[in-house]
């Protein structure tokens, strides 16, 4: 596939078989559509009919995934077992959830923050070298890095560190407070 800076399309190239071919014209010319919309529109319906199923939740559907961003779907997509993340893609998403005041709105993960991350994606692979290369003398060299990126964006970066989260301690419980 090969892409081409800010186009909106894609170009996909596949060998087809006479038969095939024939078909996809066939299919062409009957519904009055272009090759490629036939294509697109066939793609379309089998992803709809394919989605992944959930024990205790909805399934997830293509819907679920696709973004706009790029970057939202590259997390979106390896966020979900079942569409075979690659290592790479498995370890943007550690880095981005060990990071995520600068890609999510909590952290549980499930809103990406789409300005931060439309900023930062595309040198995430820098981030994460920043990470891997300084972690033994500064650890949070990558958010010291990302906060600098955003700022050049005009963009208020998140507070990182994040600050220390207080823990109330509670008492032990007493004999008097079991109720049995």
């Amino acid at each position: 596939m090969a892409r081409e800076p800010n186009k909106k399309t894609e170009t996909l190239s596949i060998r087809l078989d006479p038969k095939t071919r024939f078909i996809l014209e066939y299919l062409s010319r009957l519904k009055g559509q272009t090759i490629t919309t036939v294509v697109e529109r066939a793609i379309v319906s089998a992803a709809s009919q394919s989605p992944i199923p959930r024990e205790y939740e909805d399934p997830i559907t293509w819907h679920d995934l696709w973004d706009v961003s790029e970057g939202v779907r590259a997390l979106n997509i390896a966020a979900v077992p079942e569409t075979y993340p690659t290592y790479d893609e498995e370890r943007r998403l550690v880095f981005a959830r060990e990071h995520w005041p600068f890609f999510y709105s909590d952290e549980n993960y499930k809103y990406p923050l789409n300005y931060y991350v439309d900023t930062l994606w595309p040198r995430v692979d820098e981030f994460i070298r920043i990470h891997d290369e300084s972690r033994q003398s500064n650890y949070f060299a990558a958010g010291e890095a990302m906060q600098q990126a955003l700022s050049a964006a005009r963009i208020e970066p998140p507070a990182w560190p994040q600050p220390k989260r207080v823990v109330e301690k509670t008492k032990p419980l007493s004999d008097d407070d079991i109720p049995f």
